[in-house]
């Protein structure tokens, strides 16, 4: 069976009927986008001199990105809720969605986040009643011998690691190291089943973060101590057995031209085989079983409380300035800083009446974002998940990539695109 098949017969399990007829038909997505690239050409042509400027840019972008969509691995999906016999379903609209792999970087702090959460309630159902969100947790070194970690310096109010900070985090300004404790404290198999058993059944994620370990090591979780007031329980190591090696798709996870190891150049692909995975659409029914956990898709609900669910719509949502714990300053981390598609939904909307809830990847010259992006004037909403590959030189590990040449400023033409669209009135 070839991914493409592979992959296809996944999301035609993990899709509502409605979705699954229009997720496949690319015409409207890409339309939109030819139609802005044209719109902008138009624009521009009676522009001043510095508006033409910045429209000829979006429109050369938009045509750079529809001509060379598979170098580039360009991928888009829109969701739109719909009303069908009285009931909101997500009818999803896709140009390349899944066409190809992608590493999902940091897009999986969200799914981390969730599961971590689903653990804590299946410890309160039984070894541990009395955890809670700011339970202070203590964790063995990751690597046998290595030094307990107890402390949140960020944790402004006592400095305790407690899951509640992790999760901040984690999703406000997308650290690594609060994903890691997240993924220790859930564990490597039980992380992927609880995926799995939600519908996600593309979710391949085997290693923690921003740090180097073999396949074994990433499968070992320390173990963790809850340190509640009535007594410490305490959670004994595991090493997990799932294999979670991209397999399906040797070619496809094989990326670049050379890559970076220290000073030296190491010619050839780099091989993604034993890298994170998970799809688009996957990402953006996690989000959707978040945001909107009213929707139907196949798989069970996530398993969180009204706490939960309000902790991860806070995190997804807020600005890193507004947040008061942790703390972080607008100067260093600005309102856009994982927050890809704001820029260009501003173009449309005011800031005000903006509400992002959404989860940004940024690693190897893979840039994705994942979004719920509601007027809060109106309530309407729409779902816009899209990733580019944005490495022209095909040297991985070089720190050399397109970020800010194509892919920040064409993410936020997406944005303004599907905010005309789907979010203002005709």
């Amino acid at each position: 069976m070839s991914l493409r098949t592979f992959v296809l017969a996944i999301l035609a399990c993990s899709l509502p009927a409605a979705a699954q007829g229009t997720a496949q038909s690319p015409e409207r997505v890409k339309s939109l986008l030819e139609q802005g690239r044209d719109r902008w050409r138009a624009e521009a042509a009676t522009a001043t001199a510095e508006a033409r400027s910045e429209l000829e840019g979006r429109a050369s972008r938009m045509a750079k990105v529809l001509s060379e969509a598979g170098d580039l691995r360009v991928q888009v999906l829109v969701g739109e809720v719909v009303e069908r016999d009285g009931k909101p379903e997500l009818v999803a609209h896709g140009w390349r969605a899944d066409a190809e792999y992608f590493y999902p970087a940091s897009t999986v702090k969200l799914l981390g986040a969730v599961a971590a959460l689903e653990r804590m309630r299946e410890l309160q159902r039984k070894a541990a009643p009395g955890l809670k969100l700011d339970t202070p947790l203590a964790f063995y070194g990751s690597r046998r011998g290595g030094a307990m970690l107890t402390n949140d310096a960020d944790n402004v109010v006592d400095g305790k690691l407690t899951l509640r900070h992790l999760v901040r985090e984690s999703l406000i300004v997308s650290d690594n190291e609060s994903f890691n404790r997240l993924f220790e404290f859930t564990g490597h198999d039980r992380l992927n089943e609880l995926m799995w058993r939600a519908g996600l059944k593309s979710t391949r994620i085997s290693h923690r973060l921003s740090i180097k370990m073999s396949i074994l090591e990433n499968r070992r979780t320390p173990t963790i101590e809850l340190r509640m007031p009535e007594g410490v329980v305490r959670l004994a190591e595991e090493t997990g057995k799932l294999e979670l090696a991209n397999v399906e798709d040797r070619e496809g996870v094989l990326i670049g031209k050379g890559r970076m190891e220290g000073a030296d150049l190491v010619p050839g692909p780099m091989s993604f085989i034993a890298k994170n995975r998970v799809t688009l659409r996957d990402l953006q029914v996690g989000l959707a079983r978040v945001v909107r956990p009213e929707l139907p898709f196949e798989g069970e609900p996530f398993d969180l409380g009204d706490e939960e669910r309000a902790l991860l719509l806070e995190a997804l949502s807020q600005y890193p300035a507004e947040s008061q714990n942790p703390r972080w300053e607008r100067a260093k981390y600005p309102d856009d800083y994982v927050k890809f598609f704001l820029p260009g939904v501003l173009r449309v909307l005011p800031k005000e009446h903006v509400k992002i809830y959404n989860k940004v990847g940024l690693a190897y010259g893979f840039v994705i974002d994942t979004a719920y992006i509601v007027d809060t004037r109106t309530q309407k909403g729409v779902f816009l998940a899209a990733a580019i590959y944005a490495n022209s030189d095909g040297v991985l590990d070089d720190d050399t990539y397109d970020y800010d040449s194509l892919a920040f400023p064409w993410m936020a033409d997406l944005g303004e695109l599907c905010a005309r669209e789907f979010l203002t009135t005709k």
